[in-house]
């Protein structure tokens, strides 16, 4: 049998998340990047404000795999990746990294001060990392970011590192809603 595998955004207490299915194997739907810890598709009721010097930030998206119908055999091999253009804008980018260790197995709640900045997605100031957060729009389809995750039948539920990102707004940026993005993941299924 298929598999059926969701991609989830996490926000809440660790431990107690709230979980919002994006991608239910089937159809996607949008989750904006808010100066909130909150999955939305469309609330602009919280937004990055852009500052008067220097850059603010989204709260950081954590994402994650879950499989809901188990594998024949085994799901491996799983790969991150953007289109590799940035279309946000002037003074608008987005870093991410990979988290696989504190708070269940990388789910830390982002914090910053609602409507107007998060805090800086960082080793630091997010444990359960595992390297600084860079430029998504590096990792692309033939050059992937890749995941350690694995499923087994009969297994479902979540599985593998989050993929954590973070829209930053520079000084530079315009007023308004920015383009929409589009960001993938990929695995292969045994």
């Amino acid at each position: 049998m298929v598999a059926t595998v969701q991609i989830i955004r996490k926000t809440g207490t660790a431990g107690a998340e709230d979980v919002s299915v994006i991608n239910d194997g089937t159809t996607g739907i949008n989750t904006r990047a808010n100066a909130y810890d909150t999955h939305s598709t469309a609330d602009t009721t919280n937004p990055i404000r852009i500052p008067a010097a220097s850059s603010n930030y989204s709260y950081w998206v954590s994402t994650r795999l879950k499989c809901t119908v188990s594998p024949a055999g085994t799901i491996n091999n799983v790969k991150w990746f953007s289109d590799g253009t940035n279309s946000m804008g002037t003074g608008v980018t987005c870093v991410g990294e990979l988290a696989s260790t504190g708070a269940n197995a990388g789910y830390i709640q982002a914090t910053g001060t609602p409507g107007t900045t998060g805090t800086v997605l960082s080793m630091a100031n997010h444990t359960g990392m595992d390297a600084e957060p860079t430029d998504v729009f590096a990792w692309t389809t033939g050059s992937p970011k890749t995941l350690t995750a694995t499923i087994s039948n009969p297994s479902t539920g979540e599985f593998g590192e989050h993929f954590v990102y973070q829209v930053v707004v520079a000084s530079t940026a315009s007023p308004g809603v920015t383009t929409s993005e589009t960001f993938s993941w990929r695995y292969d299924e045994t």
